[in-house]
């Protein structure tokens, strides 16, 4: 080529504006070291198809940077799925109490609370429970999940699967909840009437929960759970390919698992339970720092 067009390597060089000599280059450590990112990147999205680039950072440990360079390389995209139709609810039996949550919510803009406030407090400190529904178009009709989820791990504590949105379905998902752990100190949710009824209320009287609800027209107050919920869709995927309900709730089943054992949270860089397990850890080693000083100031003064 060069004995045919002297010359055209500096001409394209110059027209592309690069150096002369990367037309020269043959392939670097750098393009192996992409292809074995591109090949550990495919793995994930094969075992996690619905992480986007955050959570493919913590997961591979790289960071967001160079996550997002390797998934253009690799033309890998992570899968979304539609919204449905808004849930219907039900008309409440008692009165809505007040968002026993809004102290912990620091604003940024208190005129505009939904920008910028922050939430973490809410999390670290309130101890609470917070409980939803979704919906799942199955076979032409609507199967309805409820769950019940601790906002401290994110982990679910409990839930149930039913056939109408109910206030029976939302306390099986309570009891289920209460069975396995010790009562929360604030149960929140927003105002739907499956949850302002006295089923619910009497449940919450009897452990001693105060009860909390987001304000009206308030959606951002209560939306820790939508990101849970999209995870469980996905999961589950086509409702229309499982046969009998009993597979669908199979299949929910092992979403909630995948979800709680598995599936990073981005706002605690690792799974929920693992997040659950780590936090006991730290729990038993201060209780055991404090109680070892105890025992030594008495030794000291006696």
């Amino acid at each position: 080529m060069e004995e045919v067009d002297p010359g055209w390597k500096s001409y394209w060089a110059k027209w592309l504006k690069v150096c002369r000599s990367s037309l020269y280059r043959k392939p670097t450590k750098q393009t192996a070291n992409d292809e074995l990112a591109k090949t550990e990147l495919a793995t994930v999205h094969l075992l996690h198809p619905y992480y986007g680039v955050a959570r493919w950072a913590i997961d591979l440990h790289w960071s967001e940077k160079k996550a997002r360079r390797i998934r253009n390389l690799a033309g890998i995209t992570a899968m979304h799925r539609s919204k449905k139709s808004s849930k219907k609810r039900t008309a409440p039996e008692v009165a809505a109490p007040e968002n026993a949550l809004r102290p912990y919510i620091d604003y940024h803009n208190p005129e505009h609370p939904w920008e910028g406030s922050s939430f973490s407090r809410m999390a670290a400190e309130s101890g609470a429970w917070v409980q939803d529904f979704t919906y799942i178009n199955w076979q032409g009709q609507w199967v309805y999940l409820a769950v019940v989820v601790e906002l401290l791990t994110r982990k679910i504590l409990g839930w149930s699967v039913g056939l109408r949105h109910t206030k029976e379905l939302v306390h099986e998902a309570l009891i289920d909840a209460l069975s396995h752990n010790p009562a929360p100190p604030i149960l929140h949710d927003d105002q739907g009437g499956e949850y302002l009824s006295h089923l619910v209320q009497g449940t919450c009287k009897r452990y001693g929960i105060t009860q909390s609800c987001s304000d009206k027209a308030s959606p951002w107050q209560n939306g820790f759970n939508e990101s849970l919920f999209r995870t469980i869709k996905d999961e589950v995927g086509t409702p229309s390919n499982y046969d009998t309900i009993g597979e669908l709730y199979e299949a929910i089943a092992s979403a909630i698992y995948y979800y709680n054992h598995e599936r990073i949270h981005t706002a605690l860089k690792m799974s929920p339970v693992k997040y659950a397990k780590q936090l006991m850890l730290e729990t038993s080693e201060t209780l055991t720092l404090i109680s070892t000083e105890r025992v030594y100031h008495r030794e000291v003064r006696h």
